[in-house]
């Protein structure tokens, strides 16, 4: 009964060990929850074609509030259903793994200081164009996200004041 059992666990070990592994090439898509992160670079060349803003999460490995968000906030159905409309990224602070932004190449932690990321969690949006429409610090629920990510894409980005944006 014993080698069973043994055998019976190790495949399970062995899937939840490597479910949420990232990927160590820098084009592919790697899955967390149900979420698609893209590399920054494929992130920037797939916004060309399609015109999709960034939605760059910028995190760190021993941020529990970062943990929290990836967690509990976007595995909620209403945040999965717009983020869609983005390209996601995410950026560990910490990070010495090597990115391109805007054609230029840095290392995730130099990407985050060049964005001025004061703390984290913060999110970033970019055009497609590669230019920073705006930025978001600390932790924001499912509510709170839904609306951000809605207001970014409206027609009203940036002509009212987020705290007045009424996503109707």
């Amino acid at each position: 009964m014993k080698p069973f059992t043994i055998f019976g666990i190790l495949p399970l070990l062995i899937f939840l060990f490597s479910a949420n592994e990232k990927t160590p090439d820098q084009s592919s898509v790697y899955i967390e929850s149900d979420i698609q992160w893209q590399a920054l670079e494929e992130a920037q060349y797939r916004a060309k074609e399609d015109n999709k803003p960034l939605f760059i999460f910028v995190e760190a490995e021993w941020c529990g509030t970062c943990k929290a968000m990836l967690r509990e906030v976007f595995p909620q159905e209403n945040v999965l259903e717009e983020v869609q409309n983005f390209h996601l990224v995410s950026i560990d602070v910490d990070s010495r793994k090597e990115v391109t932004f805007n054609g230029e190449s840095l290392t995730e932690r130099e990407f985050a200081q060049a964005m001025q990321v004061q703390g984290t969690p913060t999110m970033i949006f970019v055009d497609s164009g590669g230019e920073v429409m705006g930025r978001q610090s600390g932790f924001m629920d499912a509510e709170e996200l839904t609306k951000l990510l809605r207001y970014v894409r409206s027609d009203q980005f940036g002509e009212v004041p987020f705290s007045e944006f009424d996503p109707g």
